[in-house]
């Protein structure tokens, strides 16, 4: 009977069984990655001046870093406001059809435009501000969807993930570095930056 009971449980509750088991699993692993993260080696740095010309100091960085992140959240905003205004008259009892479709139409254009505001006016402020690597050419804000946004590499190891120095080691935290955390091994054949 005890047999007929537990098949019977698990033929009905086999899913939720085996998604309980999956999400123990990922919570005890991520915290230990939690644990492991948050008690950092610290790593060393090189002396101030050491390593040559840089063109940052930090508080200069991260001035224009806040520059261009307020002008990244407010066009983002707008996208977000345009789309969730078409949700908005979409679910609004009471308009007219042709009213609604031309608040919807012209809301995603609205969208459209800060979309392209974003892409158009990203490139020119970057270079007016300077936040582009002097080595690789790559922009010192931002980053992918893989990748630690690169104004965060910047700010804990003081170089660009071509192992370029862009901040003076001075102006790094205590306990920060170059580290292999942030930037990737350099490749076969070349050696690491000094």
């Amino acid at each position: 009977m005890c047999m007929i009971l537990l098949r019977s449980f698990l033929e009905r509750y086999w899913f939720a069984l085996a998604l309980s088991v999956v999400i123990i699993i990922w919570a005890l692993r991520t915290r230990r990655r939690v644990r492991g993260a948050s008690q950092p080696v610290p790593r060393p740095r090189p002396p101030s001046g050491s390593v040559g010309p840089v063109p940052f100091r930090g508080a200069d960085f991260a001035a224009k870093v806040t520059i261009v992140q307020r002008f990244h959240s407010k066009t983002i905003g707008a996208i977000i406001d345009f789309g969730f205004l078409t949700v908005v008259v979409f679910a609004a009892p009471g308009l007219p059809r042709v009213m609604r479709t031309a608040i919807a139409v012209a809301a995603g254009i609205g969208a459209a435009v800060s979309w392209l505001v974003l892409a158009i006016r990203d490139g020119p402020l970057l270079r007016r501000l300077g936040l582009y690597c002097p080595r690789c050419g790559d922009p010192l804000v931002g980053g992918s969807e893989n990748e630690v946004a690169a104004e965060i590499v910047v700010g804990k190891t003081g170089q660009c993930r071509c192992g370029a120095w862009v901040l003076d080691p001075a102006d790094l935290p205590s306990g920060e570095g170059p580290g292999k955390t942030y930037l990737p091994a350099p490749p076969i054949g070349r050696r690491p930056l000094p």
